[in-house]
């Protein structure tokens, strides 16, 4: 082993401490596990690689180590059968072939068997894999070559990650998403022992199965049923309990560092502002996408965190920022697929009619939106400014209820304007349409709910939702469902 091969041996040794000491050190396996972390558990023997990919900072590194952790202690795994490879950290920039020669490392010194002749399996974990561009051929090698080699990769842009490698891997991976920590998530996390058994009341599958059946067979009472039986579990106590958690996510959003009781809100949010931000925007938007304007995006996605949940005039937005139709459209592209925006389309039975100028963009996270605008706990408390929060957290979560109830559909939503009139969310679910109007305000005036009762009579909707603060109501007659916004979140 030459000199350079004993250096490489040593960092492996840093990051592998498992090798040694038989388990991860505590630091790096935290006690809270997202909803992600069972999804991806139960992936651990899968045929193909495992490629996680989503926004830097939301954990994706925590969960590698609590699989690992889990790997070692449950299943029983023999450390020296388990790799881990920050591809992110510097050192590995001077290294030519990280990967490979990690590997060929591992497999002669830490494993000390032939990759070839194995007859139990090794784990092996990327993580920040877009930080090498041929990643993808060294994991199709060794999927090729039938080495009984278990695939997680993680990176932070999908571009990034895919770039140059896409092709390698062509139905041979399964591409998994993570995003900010939902409401959910948030809430177990917060919540102190003495709220565990509140919480244990709180099914969100029971929910969600009684709003399929109630779509199916356009009976809006089964889905009422159910909301009514949780909101009466969950009782008076439990319900200002959760709307206090809800202020706090409007705030914070769903960053698990914004949540680190050792740093206040001006901190974390400034750490986030100068460090995280001006990260992705000089790393993603000029490495991967070769931009030469990084500014410009900066100044484009601070108008729309400024303008999040309202309609959006492109050719009026070019003027504005003085920049080209197809310069913004890259942008807007840029910014989506790096997860920082979400786009929604005006809803059209037929979707190639649906019109290119008038949009309704979305942060994709409030915290991060906040922290970037610089808005302080005191501002948060502005009636006009939660408005616009609670319809961005519901439309996010829209997206999620979609993606778990429907898999193999085009994971969408839409709003719907006609004229003066405008419906915030519609949801497709079983090929029926869900109307949803957000109106988070203390009180509930008729004229807030007319033009959702107009729209679920006109289209034959199964029923229509109202996200409310507090108002908890079914009207029979017009088939509307009032919730609490911290309740249709939990369903999410």
């Amino acid at each position: 082993m030459d000199e350079n091969q004993l250096t490489l041996l040593r960092e492996l040794q840093k990051e592998n401490k498992w090798w040694m000491t038989g388990k991860v050190p505590s630091e790096l396996v935290r006690k809270f596990k997202r909803a992600d972390y069972y999804i991806y558990k139960n992936q651990l023997e899968s045929e193909y690689p495992n490629v996680i990919y989503g926004p830097r900072r939301i954990g994706k590194s925590t969960v590698i180590y609590q699989l690992i952790n889990f790997l070692l202690i449950e299943k029983k795994i023999a450390p020296r059968r388990i790799i881990f490879l920050s591809l992110e950290r510097p050192f590995f920039s001077l290294v030519k072939n990280p990967i490979k020669d990690s590997l060929q490392i591992f497999e002669e010194n830490i494993l000390k068997e032939p990759l070839e002749s194995m007859k139990e399996s090794i784990y092996i974990f990327f993580d920040e894999a877009s930080r090498s561009e041929d990643w993808a051929l060294h994991v199709k090698e060794y999927f090729d070559k039938k080495y009984k080699g278990k695939f997680f990769v993680t990176g932070s842009s999908s571009p990034a990650l895919f770039k140059k490698s896409s092709e390698s891997l062509v139905g041979r991976h399964t591409a998994i998403l993570m995003l900010p920590l939902k409401f959910s998530d948030v809430v177990r996390i917060v919540s102190d022992d003495e709220n565990k058994a509140l919480l244990a009341t709180l099914s969100k599958v029971v929910l969600r199965d009684s709003f399929l059946m109630a779509i199916n067979q356009k009976n809006p009472k089964m889905f009422y049923g159910a909301l009514q039986t949780t909101y009466v579990d969950v009782g008076s106590e439990g319900e200002t309990l959760l709307q206090l958690m809800l202020n706090k996510y409007l705030l914070r959003g769903g960053y698990p560092e914004f949540y680190d009781k050792k740093n206040s809100w001006t901190d974390a949010s400034k750490i986030m502002r100068e460090a995280y931000f001006d990260a992705i925007i000089s790393y993603d938007m000029q490495r991967v996408f070769n931009s030469r304007n990084p500014e410009k995006i900066k100044q484009l996605y601070t108008f729309l965190a400024a303008t999040t949940a309202q309609q959006v005039n492109l050719s009026t937005l070019c003027g504005n920022l003085g920049i080209s139709r197809s310069a913004l459209n890259d942008y807007l592209s840029q910014l989506q697929q790096t997860h920082l925006i979400k786009i929604m389309r005006p809803y059209k039975k037929n979707k190639i009619k649906i019109g290119n100028d008038i949009k309704k963009i979305y942060v994709g996270d409030v915290g991060l939106r906040n922290s970037v605008l610089g808005i302080t706990e005191d501002e948060i408390n502005n009636p006009a400014l939660l408005g616009h929060l609670a319809e961005t957290v519901a439309q996010d979560h829209a997206l999620r209820l979609k993606f778990n109830l429907d898999k193999k559909g085009i994971c969408e939503t839409f709003f719907w304007k006609n004229d003066k009139k405008e419906i915030d969310i519609i949801l497709e679910v079983s090929g029926k349409v869900i109307p949803i109007e957000s109106k988070y305000a203390e009180q509930i005036k008729s004229e807030d709910v007319q033009e959702l009762k107009n729209y679920v009579a006109e289209n034959k909707c199964p029923f229509g939702i109202l996200l409310a603060k507090k108002s908890f109501q079914f009207d029979e007659k017009n088939k509307i469902i009032s919730v609490p916004l911290w309740l249709y979140l939990l369903m999410c």
